[in-house]
């Protein structure tokens, strides 16, 4: 099951379930409130983790792979205290963190100012010139032609700033630490210095965790780097280097 991250819904996963190979069953739900998700009970991501918890247990799920892109990431980590607080820590084997944020960077804490966040954010993502100067600024971290704001033409905006509060208030890593589940870590060479950071900071709370580097590629391995990402989350949790990757143990 893919947890898509900031301005995402269930598309983000498309490279990946088009790709699903035999014996799998892969599913990529919109997050609450974003897509075709009615809006959380409460705009926090414990409370968005137990909505995505209890549909996982409603689906009979067991031995489940969970995939969390970019700030979807730490969603996951949630999802599996929940599970394990509601009685069934059965039910994820695995999680697999792609380009995984661990807080909030300070350039985004520039959104969430009061009166001035949101009019700030509406002029970066909001409207298509500034969708295309911020995809322009941001092309050091991206590879080939990939769009790192194309998504946010069609979400709600709304939604997508509170999800980057949400993320602001959600806490550390240091918080899951010693969390019994196997842990794959992928993240590109070219993405923000934050998620190499973040990498790090999920590393020291998770030591179990595998970690592979991704070569040539940017802040949305799923799109950019679609092969190295499928061997690793069909894998059976047994993290292998990938063609071009640098593998970290």
């Amino acid at each position: 099951m893919g947890l898509h991250g900031w301005s995402g819904d269930h598309r983000t996963f498309k490279p990946l379930r088009e790709r699903t190979p035999a014996g799998w069953t892969f599913f990529s739900p919109d997050l609450p409130g974003c897509g075709q998700s009615a809006a959380p009970r409460e705009w926090s991501f414990r409370s968005v983790a137990r909505e995505v918890a209890q549909e996982v247990i409603h689906l009979g799920m067991r031995d489940l792979v969970l995939v969390g892109s970019c700030s979807g990431a730490i969603l996951t980590a949630f999802v599996v205290r929940e599970l394990r607080e509601m009685g069934r820590p059965e039910v994820v084997s695995r999680i697999v963190l792609i380009d995984p944020f661990a807080f909030c960077p300070w350039y985004f804490r520039f959104f969430l100012l009061p009166v001035l966040g949101f009019p700030i954010y509406a002029i970066a993502f909001a409207n298509p010139v500034g969708r295309w100067i911020t995809n322009h600024f941001l092309q050091d971290k991206r590879a080939g032609d990939t769009d790192l704001t194309e998504s946010f033409a069609r979400v709600d905006h709304r939604v997508t700033w509170r999800y980057l509060r949400m993320l602001d208030h959600c806490g550390f890593p240091d918080q899951f630490r010693s969390m019994p589940v196997q842990v794959d870590i992928l993240y590109g060479q070219k993405t923000f210095s934050a998620v190499r950071k973040s990498v790090a900071i999920w590393k020291e709370a998770l030591p179990q965790a595998q970690v592979v580097k991704l070569a040539s590629v940017g802040h949305l391995p799923i799109a950019e780097g679609t092969q190295e990402v499928r061997k690793v989350v069909f894998s059976e949790g047994k993290t292998k280097g990938c063609k071009g990757s640098k593998v970290k143990r």
